[in-house]
């Protein structure tokens, strides 16, 4: 049975939508499987920090350091590593610590 798929409207700046396009027809197929290839990419598996803060929006930094003050430099790195994994490798993770 294939999986259903999620309808949602994009809004992109027209320079960013002619780039896609590009690379669609580059690689002969449709912008929106253009798009889904790109997301799925990006989101495999735990990213470098440096990717990681080339995404991160404006003052994240800041808004987290404030939330997580009293946590030492391990914590704060467990929870950056655990962010970034799967739904599936979080449930694993805590299956395997329980």
């Amino acid at each position: 049975m294939p999986s259903q798929s999620y309808k949602f409207v994009l809004r992109l700046p027209d320079e960013l939508r002619d780039r896609v396009a590009e690379a669609a027809g580059l690689y002969r197929r449709s912008i929106n499987s253009e798009i889904v290839a790109r997301l799925e990419q990006s989101l495999v598996g735990i990213p470098e920090d440096a990717a990681e803060r080339r995404v991160e929006p404006p003052f994240f930094a800041q808004i987290e350091t404030t939330f997580r003050r009293d946590l030492s430099n391990d914590e704060d790195c467990l929870i950056r590593l655990y962010r970034r994994l799967s739904s599936q490798q979080r449930r694993a993770l805590i299956n395997l610590l329980s």
